[in-house]
């Protein structure tokens, strides 16, 4: 069977990442999550949430997608919003490039929704990004652009398993 790439897009605490760890042992695929990733690569003084450093770790991810394929793996890309039109545009690229099937699917959820999960993951300190704020969400939200590619869109609010299914 021919691997896909799996991209989970939507704003963030909208669900990407509980959806890609659901997905990743059903199929069973490579889960690459952005902000570990970043985690792992920077230290602590040195991560900056900027848009290059975003663009920076996403290829990386994306070279560990080009060798996990080749080994036949299904690879998730999470952590990554996708809310800008040159992120969507060097996703499919990527696919195009490396004849992978793309599934993108764009989870979603109401603004309270998202605020809660938002106050939890600070509350518990569970998300590795720090800068994840309300405030940081609804920035986000504002500045996106919409996706166009085909995708498979998704309400987290559903039970989850539901959704994997």
């Amino acid at each position: 069977m021919t691997p896909w790439l799996i991209a989970l897009a939507g704003l963030p605490a909208s669900g990407k990442s509980t959806i890609a760890r659901e997905l990743a042992r059903a199929l069973p695929g490579a889960l690459l999550d952005k902000d570990v990733i970043r985690a792992a690569l920077f230290a602590p003084g040195d991560i900056e949430y900027s848009p290059v450093q975003d663009d920076f770790c996403m290829e990386i991810m994306l070279q560990a997608a080009r060798y996990l394929s080749a080994k036949g793996r299904h690879v998730l890309l999470d952590g990554r919003p996708f809310s800008k039109r040159y992120q969507v545009e060097r996703l499919a690229a990527f696919a195009r490039d490396n004849r992978l099937p793309l599934k993108l699917i764009e989870a979603v959820c109401p603004d309270d929704v998202v605020r809660a999960r938002l106050e939890q993951d600070i509350d518990q300190g569970t998300h590795p990004a720090r800068n994840r704020t309300y405030a940081m969400y609804l920035q986000v939200k504002a500045q996106a652009e919409p996706i166009t590619l085909p995708r498979l869109v998704i309400d987290t609010t559903r039970p989850l398993e539901e959704l994997v299914t």
